[in-house]
């Protein structure tokens, strides 16, 4: 940065006031706040520059003075309404410094687009001032600075997203190759051969389970078949002999 820039305007004497009367009520401490304000006693002068606006309300010398003195204790919420009461009181002489004081109160709170303005207005009063041109451009190049920052992290936070989102696909893919594999309704696992089984020896005499089968069958078919009462055994006869 140049050595020039962002200070308040300092305090401004009594040149030209409205009127006598309104002078002489707010001279005096407008002056004592003059001197303690180039004292460095800026809560003083402050309080001085009020005892001012009390006598004398119309006076807008005393509001931007109060507004450099309270601007130096960092009450810059307060050296705002100084100021804008300066803008607003229509004096002509007070209308260049008081713009871009507060476009300096407004830097000081962040403010850039506001107080980018406020050193616009600045300039439209007092096309001339080195110092207004200086902290305008420190504004506009500042702001480029943001707003390069703030593409490049969206950049950046663009680019994470796209890798987690592949990352995620990655990980998906990874799941799912490592799944074991389920059979589908069609497919029937393999059978297992059974071992052969001996058939039984028959033993000699005993029916076979093929004759026991069949023997059943028979039976029911015809149970007379098998089902009858032995003959009675057939004795022998005497041969006749013929006659």
């Amino acid at each position: 940065m140049r050595g020039r820039g962002w200070a308040a305007v300092p305090v401004l004497c009594l040149l030209a006031l409205p009127s006598a009367a309104s002078g002489q009520r707010g001279r005096a401490e407008v002056n004592e706040g003059n001197r303690l304000y180039e004292e460095g006693r800026y809560e003083e002068a402050h309080e001085k520059y009020l005892e001012a606006l009390r006598d004398a309300p119309d006076l807008p010398l005393a509001l931007f003075n109060d507004g450099s003195a309270l601007y130096r204790a960092e009450q810059y919420e307060h050296a705002l309404e100084a100021y804008r009461g300066a803008i607003e009181s229509g004096d002509p002489a007070l209308a260049g410094p008081a713009w871009y004081n507060l476009g300096n109160t407004l830097y000081r709170g962040q403010d850039l687009e506001q107080s980018l303005e406020a050193y616009k207005e600045a300039l439209r009063m007092n096309p001339d001032e080195v110092d207004y041109k200086h902290n305008l451009e420190r504004v506009l190049e500042q702001m480029q600075q943001q707003q390069q920052q703030q593409e490049d992290q969206q950049g950046d936070s663009d680019d994470q997203d796209q890798e987690q989102e592949q990352g995620d696909r990655d990980q998906e893919q990874e799941d799912r190759d490592q799944e074991p594999q389920e059979p589908s309704g069609d497919e029937q696992p393999p059978e297992e051969p059974q071992p052969e089984q001996p058939r039984p020896q028959e033993a000699p005499g005993e029916m076979s389970e093929e004759e026991a089968e069949r023997l059943l069958q028979a039976v029911q078919e015809d149970p007379g078949d098998v089902n009858r009462r032995p003959a009675a055994p057939v004795r022998g006869r005497r041969t006749r002999n013929p006659w």
